[in-house]
């Protein structure tokens, strides 16, 4: 007895290849209907014998296409309608939303034939089908039809039409599809906008780059500021006219040569050949490419090409410099005009194509960790815009994040929307990126925020943009934040010790925080130990120069003179402390990485953000295991104090002790102390869970001592898995928490 179903489905459903699978799956089992895209997912309906009917219904999610994710399958039973046939209908604008499919990394199928010089798309630098192309970054509005991305310009030939309708083709219905003859194109221009003469501008960039030029490449987020990684004096010029004296460029590496330059795990080459395909920091071998390329740096953040262009650009020069094309602390460039006003002193030439980058987005980075799996730095590129899980419902909420590492989230129900990288919130451009993002958020996934959570700070630019925005307005102090997204992340209901450690964050008693305890929930969190509140005299202007922390912190706890600077200068900074002019006090763990890093001389003033502390992490000695001496108090919160560890290290410096052991017992002390606390908490509160937080996290080998010594003493501990230990993770947290105490 034949019947009819409608099927609805949900999740990322849309630009994956999803209703051609529908299509031939249907016919496999020989049903009639239809599907059709809809503003709220994919709509299907299905006509044949029941049993016919049930094996769809079980195999779909079964086989669905790799890059899809279900969230839900509805059925309902309908009367029979009589179809001829199985067809793809016309998309249907509906009052819901669908989610949206983040850009993938071009398929092996379509690389074959990129190399084929047999295939009408050899070396062609837009080749994409059903599996893999641009989806994110073209996107205008759902539901996703070629009309609404910016390939809607570009009108099929005959060859590529043929292969959207063609239901056994790779092709069918792949929105973005293209070739030589209809498809977008490559154009190569000098920085001022003049059109460059060549028959080839792709070849001719290639050229220009084995020449040692840097130039500006246009991919599927925005461009990336090219040059050879190979060709130190272009790696020592891009340096000096960025501005960027030490921080590590990115390297997008030929997949046949990688383990050339860097060590490889099976795991990490997963993550390198993913469908997102982010910047992965491996260790690198010695004489890999230029030392410039990451000076006094034991890692390399290497990427694999991920789109048609890579691939055509890396078969001639192997090892590129790519990182990304934007000025400091602004957003990446994604058209012409940008890289003419911006770039302008930074490159010669620029290779253009005439796709529009709809929603710009930064390569996402991490690195593996064993036992943990891939931990995000920057959560962008391939990630976005993915909702993540929320473990409780909340109401139409927006959460403006941090003010360093921006991101915000917009929420309702169950799932949160993790904006792109937004960058620090400290001008105008990064600004404007923040209000298109979220409107865009909003329009696409239908959501009206009425909750409004921001940060305490009452000077971040966050929250004054929240303050400006319609709803109501809630904080959330930044180290609860960072406690309850790891919290909601990995779905932890019952009270749970909270380690959070960081550079800085308002504190709920006007102090900057950045070393706290927590014992709680996603609910209530009680701060029951921190690091002892130390002096920064001049406030910020003493995180760009660590060295006046080291003078403030050792003159403040031991009276002593560190010599590391001119006398006027220390002069200065105990006059501060004397007189309590001008210093703020901070508990903050990073400005402790920072006093050690600057006390030993390993870096005493930075060019870029954890400059300090991350240098401190590459010089220990893993093998070291002592620790220096510290004092826990027994008041509540419970006080560590540094005194101790700080005239330590001093005595090991006088005794001539190795940097590398003097930063890995700094390490191992940090690992200890928090061992402790959580110890006495488990022995008051009878806790057996630690969730762990914090920008200071992204330190591997103080997140691995941690891990081990509290899981070796007994402890289960939780990390982040979806969202960076560091700022990134902030917004996530917030609509949780705000929304856990919201009465309203």
């Amino acid at each position: 007895m034949p019947g009819r179903k409608k099927v609805s489905v949900k999740g990322i459903v849309q630009g994956v290849g999803f209703r051609p699978f529908i299509y031939r799956l249907a016919n496999d089992l020989h049903l009639t209907g239809f599907v059709r895209n809809t503003t709220d997912g994919v709509e299907i309906e299905i006509e044949g014998p029941e049993e016919n009917l049930c094996r769809f219904i079980e195999v779909l999610p079964e086989k669905k296409p790799p890059a899809a994710r279900i969230d839900s399958v509805v059925t309902a039973n309908l009367n029979p309608a009589g179809y001829g046939g199985f067809a793809i209908s016309e998309s249907k604008v509906t009052a819901g939303f669908t989610q949206i499919s983040p850009d993938i990394a071009t398929c092996p199928d379509c690389l074959a034939e990129m190399h084929d010089p047999q295939n009408r798309r050899h070396e062609f630098p837009f080749i994409n089908c059903t599996n893999c192309g641009p989806r994110y970054s073209i996107i205008v509005d759902t539901p996703y039809d070629r009309s609404r991305t910016s390939m809607r310009k570009f009108k099929m030939c005959e060859s590529c039409s043929g292969e959207f309708h063609e239901m056994t083709d790779r092709r069918f219905h792949a929105q973005p599809d293209c070739c030589r003859v209809c498809g977008p194109h490559y154009e190569l221009y000098s920085v001022a906008g003049k059109k460059i003469r060549t028959d080839d501008p792709i070849l001719s960039t290639i050229e220009l780059l084995k020449k040692g030029k840097i130039v500006a490449i246009k991919g599927i987020g925005g461009f990336h500021i090219a040059c050879d990684a190979e060709n130190c004096d272009a790696v020592g010029k891009l340096r000096r006219l960025k501005h960027r004296p030490s921080k590590p460029f990115a390297v997008m590496v030929k997949p046949s040569l990688v383990s050339s330059i860097v060590h490889l795990t099976p795991d990490e080459d997963m993550i390198l050949n993913s469908p997102a395909a982010p910047i992965l920091l491996l260790r690198k071998r010695e004489n890999a490419v230029c030392a410039e390329v990451a000076p006094n740096n034991p890692y390399l953040g290497i990427m694999f090409p991920y789109a048609p262009i890579h691939h055509i650009i890396v078969k001639h020069t192997p090892y590129l410099i790519m990182t990304s094309a934007n000025i400091q602390d602004e957003p990446i460039i994604k058209n012409a005009r940008g890289v003419q006003r911006k770039l302008n002193s930074l490159v010669s030439f620029y290779l253009d194509h005439n796709r529009n980058i709809e929603n710009r987005c930064d390569d996402s980075v991490g690195y593996f960790l064993p036992n943990r799996g891939f931990s995000i730095i920057r959560r962008s590129r391939g990630y976005i815009p993915v909702p993540i899980e929320l473990p409780i419902r909340v109401k139409p909420t927006l959460a403006v994040g941090p003010y360093l590492k921006n991101t915000f989230t917009l929420a309702n129900d169950r799932e949160a929307y993790v904006s792109p990288h937004v960058g620090d919130l400290d001008n105008l451009e990064t600004l404007h990126f923040f209000h298109e993002m979220l409107e865009k958020y909003k329009r696409w996934f239908r959501i009206e925020p009425t909750l409004v959570v921001h940060d305490l700070h009452p000077d971040y630019l966050s929250t004054k943009i929240a303050n400006r925005l319609v709803g109501k307005k809630k904080g959330v102090q930044h180290h609860i934040a960072h406690f309850v997204s790891c919290l909601g992340e990995n779905h932890v209901e019952e009270k749970t010790i909270g380690i959070a450690l960081d550079g800085t964050g308002y504190g709920l008693d006007g102090n900057i925080w950045g070393c706290e305890f927590f014992v709680g929930d996603m609910k209530n969190q009680r701060r029951r130990a921190h690091l002892q509140y130390l002096p920064l005299a001049g406030g910020e202007s003493s995180i760009r120069k660590p060295y006046r922390i080291a003078v403030a912190y050792t003159y403040s706890l031991l009276q002593r003179n560190l010599k590391i600077t001119h006398d006027s200068e220390t002069k200065i900074i105990h006059t501060m402390i004397d007189e309590n002019s001008n210093v703020v006090y901070t508990s903050s763990m990073g400005r402790l990485f920072d006093c050690v890093s600057a006390m030993i001389g390993v870096t005493r003033e930075i060019t870029y953000e954890a400059e300090a502390a991350i240098n401190l992490e590459y010089t220990a000695d893993h093998e070291t295991c002592d620790h220096y001496p510290y004092t826990i108090t027994d008041d509540e919160p419970m006080i560590i104090e540094v005194k101790s560890t700080l005239r330590a290290i001093i005595e090991d410096m006088e005794a001539k002790i190795p940097n590398a052991v003097i930063s890995a017992k700094f390490h191992n002390t940090i690992a200890e102390f928090s061992y402790d606390v959580a110890a006495k908490l488990r022995q008051i509160d009878g806790l057996r869970s630690v969730c762990l937080s914090g920008g200071v996290f992204q330190n591997r080998h103080l997140l691995t001592l941690m891990i081990r010594r509290l899981e070796g003493g007994g402890f289960k501990v939780y990390t982040h898995k979806q969202l960076p230990n560091n700022d990134g993770c902030i917004s996530y947290g917030q609509v949780i928490a705000a929304n856990a105490t919201d009465n309203s």
